[in-house]
């Protein structure tokens, strides 16, 4: 029986190949931001991990 955390991994991982055959097929495009678009949407800051407090 597979972890919650194990599944999660696969999932992800078939995601990212999903995305990828779509770039190489050409119907999703993958482009840098305009600095126009970035002074709009400027990155959010990280929040900092939360440790195992029991």
């Amino acid at each position: 029986m597979k972890s919650q955390q194990q599944r999660a991994e696969e999932k992800r991982k078939e995601k990212l190949e999903e995305i990828e055959q779509q770039v190489r097929d050409g119907t999703l495009v993958i482009r840098q931001m305009t600095d126009k678009e970035r002074a709009k949407n400027p990155p959010k800051p990280r929040q900092p991990r939360r440790g195992r407090g029991r």
